[in-house]
């Protein structure tokens, strides 16, 4: 009976260490191949003139997120024709315990709709992060990636009404 318990034991310590094996650092799933899936969401909410994008992912810490928020003004109208000067806006956030956001002033924009663009991982990104996922992010797998110029980024889009 007492090396029935042993090798129970044994077999529950190597399945778990298995499981624990195949899911990478922070939730991420490694496939058999290196590769990488990650998870990336992103919202919105407007407070006081104020655009606050956020989202959440399963990315370590320090790993540079690029966004882009165009309102549907900036693709029909030329610049000089703007209400406001950042009705295309493009920036970058950090990721900190699996979150990330960033503001935008809306003082003056109009009505109308908003297409939100998160992107990963755009160089630079630190040491370590470009290591896991390699510098063209070669290292992602998954529903969310998609090639652009040659490399594979994670993306996903959040689109919206603006009102005043």
């Amino acid at each position: 009976m007492g090396v029935m318990r042993v090798f129970s034991s044994t077999v529950i310590f190597v399945a778990v260490a298995v499981a624990v094996g195949c899911s990478g650092p922070e939730g991420a799933t490694i496939d058999s191949d290196g590769s990488e899936t990650v998870s990336l969401s992103v919202e919105h909410r407007s407070e006081w003139r104020q655009l606050w994008i956020q989202g959440a992912t399963d990315l370590p810490d320090g790993a540079f997120l690029n966004y882009s928020v165009t309102h549907e003004l900036a693709e029909s109208s030329p610049p000089d024709q703007w209400p406001a000067t950042n009705l295309l806006e493009s920036g970058r956030a950090t990721v900190k315990d699996g979150q990330f956001w960033s503001t935008i002033n809306t003082l003056n924009w109009p009505n109308g709709n908003v297409r939100v663009l998160v992107q990963f991982p755009f160089p630079p990104q630190p040491p370590p992060i470009e290591s896991r996922y390699g510098p063209m992010g070669e290292h992602l797998t998954g529903e969310n990636v998609t090639t652009l110029a040659g490399m594979k980024a994670v993306e996903v889009e959040h689109q919206f009404e603006h009102r005043r």
